[in-house]
């Protein structure tokens, strides 16, 4: 079938994507195909793997919607608008909220630009596609903060296990819920990272920016509790993988075995679900429950936009219950 046609109506289903769905291999035949793959030429000027991760899946499914078998198979300088269009009205009918149908939507824009580029795709055709508007609509808020009896009872279950694990993952813990960091920022730590005189770590963020990040006093405390009973202060990762037995190595933790560490305890405190992500919504509605301002709230958090650290607020919920109670109908 060519590109340029009509969409199908046999089309595949829509796959839920996820951050293991794809996992992009940069290898000699990749870097030589991108010179004639838009999609892979968008996904490597990304500036992250997670980023790359993320939009692959999305283009990979969007691929197989239209009747190729993955995103390296699909003639991509062959796509139009009435795909992107079509696309789009696939996906609102299997019920994706507005934000995701607009991440769609910007991958797409983002290969169709690199198809001009290559001359693959006319003018015309790029303009068609990059000004289709944005999905509106928005949907309640995904996740959850944590409240402060979860978080005592957390890392009190922690702080109970005499292992070395204990000491680690309550200093993961702590530093994920005082200083807000990403998973991906907190295993990137090195000891270097700690300024000992701030008490604060020097954070690597997403687009390769960095931060200072102030630490409480409790996540100091647990920080350092960590370093001097059980890793000591060599150079390398700050927070290490432990082996059975209670072997501590020098190995740096993944992504992956945080979201483990945060599982496996949030079952041995008897908590509701939770996401790592949870914790990091929870560093920003304390401070805002604190008072502190928005703009200081996205420094602390490494966004570049005020926009995104106000999903982060979790308050709402409870606020508004606040103000309805205070009605009276008597």
């Amino acid at each position: 079938m060519d590109n340029a046609d009509a969409v199908s109506p046999r089309l595949p289903a829509i796959y839920e994507p996820s951050e293991h769905s794809i996992n992009l291999v940069l290898d000699t035949d990749h870097l030589l195909s991108i010179q004639d793959n838009p999609a892979i030429a968008y996904l490597i000027s990304l500036g992250s793997k997670r980023s790359r991760q993320t939009m692959g899946s999305f283009l990979s499914i969007v691929a197989k919607m239209l009747g190729a078998q993955g995103l390296h198979d699909y003639a991509w300088g062959g796509i139009r608008r009435l795909h992107v269009q079509a696309v789009l009205e696939m996906l609102g009918d299997a019920g994706r909220a507005p934000a995701t149908m607009n991440t769609y939507l910007s991958a797409l824009k983002g290969v169709a630009l690199e198809a001009w580029t290559m001359k693959q795709l006319d003018t015309d055709s790029f303009q068609h596609i990059k000004h289709i508007r944005s999905v509106k609509g928005s949907r309640l808020p995904t996740g959850r903060a944590l409240s402060r009896e979860e978080i005592r009872t957390l890392l009190f279950t922690c702080e109970n296990d005499s292992s070395s694990k204990g000491l680690r993952d309550a200093s993961i813990i702590s530093t994920l819920i005082g200083c807000g960091l990403r998973r991906s920022e907190l295993v990137a730590l090195d000891m270097e990272s700690i300024n000992v005189r701030e008490q604060s770590l020097r954070v690597m963020g997403k687009g390769n920016k960095e931060r200072v990040s102030y630490m409480p006093m409790g996540t100091h405390q647990r920080v350092n509790l960590w370093i001097q009973e059980v890793r000591g202060d060599y150079p390398g990762p700050l927070f290490s993988r432990i082996r059975r037995h209670d072997d501590v190595t020098d190995q740096r933790m993944s992504d992956q075995a945080i979201y483990h560490i945060l599982e496996t305890r949030r079952l041995e405190a008897g908590l509701d679900k939770f996401s790592p992500h949870d914790l990091r919504r929870t560093f920003a509605s304390t401070m805002l429950d604190n008072g502190e301002d928005i703009v200081t709230i996205k420094d602390a958090m490494g966004h570049a936009s005020i926009t995104t650290t106000q999903k982060y607020d979790r308050r709402g919920d409870g606020r508004l219950k606040s103000a309805s109670q205070k009605i009276d109908m008597t």
